[in-house]
């Protein structure tokens, strides 16, 4: 009875850290495909020093150094109470335009592909503008995250660079999230055309393994988003993924393996 019952819970274990092997190696193969079909690149501006340019976007090769990405510029303007307009070209200048009491609102403006992708916002009211070549695309609700970031700004809009690895071709994808887990992604061609698209839910999202990747990578939800499952998207530790599913899969196809054996030995 007592190997009997030590047979089941090693089956069971055996069986649950399989599984969970499963989810994680399929995780893994759905992000080493994706990765080689299209390159995703976040948005990144250089903050570490005060007098760092702030119209150059940069790709986190390590952290650091950091890697400029070509063709693609900023301008950020601060407008006044008196009409005027500010232009904010280093950090510095991006801080005390913060918080510099005369200051209204902010319009950051981006120039990729002969296109301009622009975010614009008026300081007291909580929506927030998005355009292409000055026409009106979308307005989001204002979720300020760090004030004084210029990456991390905003908690729920982003922007991201996707490009076909085979073909070369580029397209400047725009993010902004609905709710808790729904988003709408819009997608800027060379030609200045828009596509909107609506995602109502991480179902819905986890059906394009690209997408995953726009979302993460827009910085336009709080936490990573895995592509089947969360179970790979926390910090590892001990417990998980070393503990549970490697060693107790072991250890219980171990038990397992020794019964099955003894079990062959008696009745032959």
């Amino acid at each position: 009875m007592k190997r009997i019952i030590i047979g089941l819970l090693g089956g069971l274990v055996f069986l649950a850290s399989s599984v969970t092997i499963g989810l994680i190696v399929r995780e893994y193969i759905t992000d080493e495909r994706s990765k080689a079909r299209y390159k995703i690149e976040p948005f990144t501006f250089d903050e570490r020093e005060g007098n760092a340019s702030i119209e150059r976007l940069y790709e986190v090769v390590d952290s650091p150094p950091y890697r400029e990405i070509p063709g693609v510029t900023v301008t950020h303007v601060f407008s006044t109470g008196e009409g005027d307009e500010v232009r904010a070209t280093t950090y510095s200048d991006y801080v005390s335009a913060m918080n510099d009491g005369g200051t209204t609102g902010y319009e950051r403006m981006y120039a990729v592909d002969g296109n301009t992708v622009s975010l614009k916002e008026e300081f007291d009211r909580d929506q927030m503008i998005l355009a292409v070549n000055g026409e009106f695309v979308s307005s989001f609700p204002k979720q300020i995250n760090l004030e004084d970031s210029v990456d991390m700004r905003y908690g729920n809009v982003g922007l991201v660079r996707k490009t076909d690895r085979d073909s070369g071709k580029g397209e400047t994808i725009m993010v902004g999230q609905r709710g808790p887990e729904s988003w709408e992604v819009f997608t800027v061609d060379p030609e200045g055309d828009v596509m909107r698209e609506s995602i109502p839910s991480i179902k819905e999202l986890r059906r394009d393994p690209e997408t995953v990747r726009v979302i993460n990578h827009s910085g336009a939800h709080r936490e990573s988003i895995g592509y089947h499952t969360q179970l790979t998207e926390g910090l590892p530790v001990f417990s998980f993924p070393v503990f549970f599913p490697l060693i107790t899969f072991v250890v219980s196809g171990g038990m397992v393996y020794g019964l099955v054996r003894k079990r062959v030995a008696w009745t032959s």
